[in-house]
């Protein structure tokens, strides 16, 4: 019977199957169980058994919210790309920098603490070499090209922080509970990855090349244009502009709905527009500017006031200056009642002619300019 035995053995040791002994085909589970217990050894000689593996798929929000406080949190890129999670609990961390410092697990467990950035330096060397042996280790199982090509990087403060940094789409959870071996002690690691088809949209979103050219023009067709409407332009006595109240009517000599000039917002002319209305708003229509009118001037001596009557009355867009004119028409004043002008309340009404009413862009409110 002993050398049954041995046989046995040695048929094992050798790799021949023994009769009658079933194939143990590799499972995720237990390729993550050895990707992690070898890397804990290797690394550090921690001796580790992982108990139990769970796996399970949830979206950003339920995956943060089941997350302790006392884990610690570190990024996992793939190709410079922020990924997912891994995570460690303060027994597990504890175990690591115990082993590093002292050569030996402590027969007690270790006190809840936040995680800190030197703690994270002294885990870095066994996480590394877990991610590295994990793309090999479950090749042939439900995990692989999972894990490919992820790398730790920085730490993350909280939960809180993770959740403003990842993607916000569902996360493939594997959960990794240990038994340290010494004193009832435990661990557990968390791994937090995209879902296999999660990752090959993303990277294929990430390849596509953005067309630089059709998003500029869209971001500057998009982009506001701001007009002013300039119905007319005179200048008055700063005695006359404090002495305005609401209600009252100024007289806008020559002014007709043609005067209206399209001003962009540094004083520059644009075009020339005839003020209308549309949908019960006031509107303007982009016109050819008006060509200028000549008049023949009666009389042997035309004086200044025969002069304004003539430029006023042609219902050209042009502005007078009343002031400019006191020394020429001292004793002979210009009467504007005279041309008929017309009127525009303070308020912003005007009293438009009938037949205006045309499909135009639309102007919510006209704009008055007084230079005092």
């Amino acid at each position: 019977m002993t050398n049954s035995m041995h046989s046995t053995i040695l048929r094992r040791m050798t790799g021949q199957r023994t009769d009658g002994a079933d194939e143990n085909p590799l499972t995720s589970s237990r390729a993550l169980r050895l990707a992690l217990t070898k890397a804990a050894n290797d690394i550090v000689g921690l001796v580790l058994t992982v108990t139990s593996v769970a796996e399970e798929v949830q979206p950003l929000e339920t995956m943060l919210a089941g997350l302790d406080e006392d884990l610690m949190l570190i990024e996992l890129i793939r190709d410079n790309k922020l990924v997912g999670i891994v995570a460690l609990d303060v027994q597990l961390r504890a175990a690591i920098l115990e082993m590093q410092t002292v050569g030996s697990l402590i027969g007690a467990a270790a006190d809840p603490r936040p995680a800190t950035g030197t703690d994270k330096m002294m885990c870095d060397p066994v996480l590394a070499a877990f991610l590295d042996a994990l793309p090999k280790a479950v090749v042939g199982t439900t995990l692989e090209g999972w894990a490919d090509d992820v790398a730790i990087a920085q730490r993350i403060a909280s939960s809180r922080a993770a959740g403003l940094v990842l993607d916000d789409h569902d996360y493939r959870i594997l959960r990794l509970s240990v038994d340290l071996g010494v004193a009832d002690r435990a661990g557990s690691i968390l791994l937090a990855l995209p879902p296999l088809q999660q990752a090959l949209l993303t990277q294929t979103a990430a390849v596509e090349e953005p067309d630089w050219d059709s998003q500029f023009q869209a971001s500057v067709a998009e982009a506001p244009a701001s007009l002013e409407a300039l119905l007319h332009r005179f200048s008055l006595p700063l005695t006359q502009a404090r002495s305005l109240h609401v209600g009252q009517v100024v007289p806008l000599p020559g002014c007709t709905v043609n005067s209206v000039r399209l001003m962009t917002p540094d004083g520059h002319k644009l075009a020339e527009a005839k003020l209308g209305q549309i949908g019960g708003k006031r509107a303007v229509r982009i016109e050819a500017a008006p060509l200028l009118q000549m008049a023949e001037l009666s009389g042997d001596v035309v004086g200044a006031t025969g002069l304004a009557d003539v430029i006023v009355g042609q219902g050209d867009p042009l502005a007078l200056d009343v002031g400019g004119l006191t020394d020429a028409v001292a004793n002979d004043p210009i009467n504007f009642d005279e041309v008929a002008p017309a009127d525009l309340p303070l308020d912003g009404g005007l009293d438009l002619p009938a037949g205006d009413d045309f499909p135009m862009m639309d102007m919510d409110a006209m704009s008055l300019t007084e230079n005092s």
